[in-house]
């Protein structure tokens, strides 16, 4: 027993390093960072993979340290309010943490994917729009939209058993849209209206929709291969 818990220890101090060292790679690299805030989280593979290797308990603390180390270590953050560091840090991380409780989306048919996967690249297509209104930036966005759609429904398929993923990625969305409509609303607008809204559900789906993207074509491939390499999963 107390060499499984040493052994734990070991692999979460070893989730929290990866987690620093792709967050750092994703910062080295500007076509990841949004104009306002957010990015596309190469950090989140992390945090996926500790909380189906050690279980929902270990990923979430793997999440909480890994935010807190990012701060000693200095990586830029933006704290305006303590309801807005919950929204746009803590609460998405942890919902990161907690995707091997979260229940998996498994009874969709191959149709359902395909309708569900147009509906998020249409969503995508809008944010990135909205953010980036420049002709060659929406074309550019169209082929990344359909490319994403594509891969969506062929990973949806072949890894239905990790879409905790997915769920902990849509409330993570929904956190952060919220703190864009109460905290990061546009200037000369009003927290709340209606634009506010509009702005911060589209600001904030497409980087959103790319880092779920990422997430679920390597995360599984990354727990198929070490599955392979021996390592128990309890997640």
């Amino acid at each position: 027993m107390k060499n499984k818990g040493i052994r734990s220890m070991s692999y979460m101090a070893l989730y929290v390093a990866l987690y620093v060292v792709l967050k750092w790679v994703g910062n080295m690299i500007p076509f990841l960072q949004m104009p306002n805030g957010g990015s596309i989280e190469l950090e989140l593979i992390a945090v996926f993979i500790a909380s189906y290797h050690l279980g929902w308990k270990s990923g979430l603390c793997v999440a909480i340290l890994s935010w807190l180390i990012t701060i000693v270590l200095g990586f830029p953050m933006y704290f305006y309010w303590p309801i807005q560091i919950l929204l746009d840090y803590v609460l998405p991380l942890a919902a990161c943490g907690l995707a091997s409780l979260l229940f998996p989306i498994r009874n969709l048919d191959n149709t359902g994917a395909i309708v569900l996967s147009l509906i998020l690249a249409a969503g995508a297509f809008f944010g990135i729009f909205k953010s980036y209104p420049a002709a060659v930036i929406v074309t550019i966005a169209s082929i990344v939209c359909a490319l994403g759609m594509f891969a969506f429904t062929y990973w949806y398929l072949k890894t239905r058993s990790h879409f905790g993923i997915v769920a902990a990625m849509l409330l993570k969305y929904v956190f952060q849209v919220l703190s864009g409509v109460y905290f990061w609303f546009p200037e000369g607008e009003a927290a709340g209206s209606a634009y506010a809204w509009t702005f911060s559900l589209s600001y904030n789906l497409w980087y959103n929709l790319v880092t779920m993207i990422v997430c679920i074509v390597a995360v599984p491939l990354l727990i198929d291969s070490l599955k392979h390499a021996g390592i128990k999963f309890e997640g």
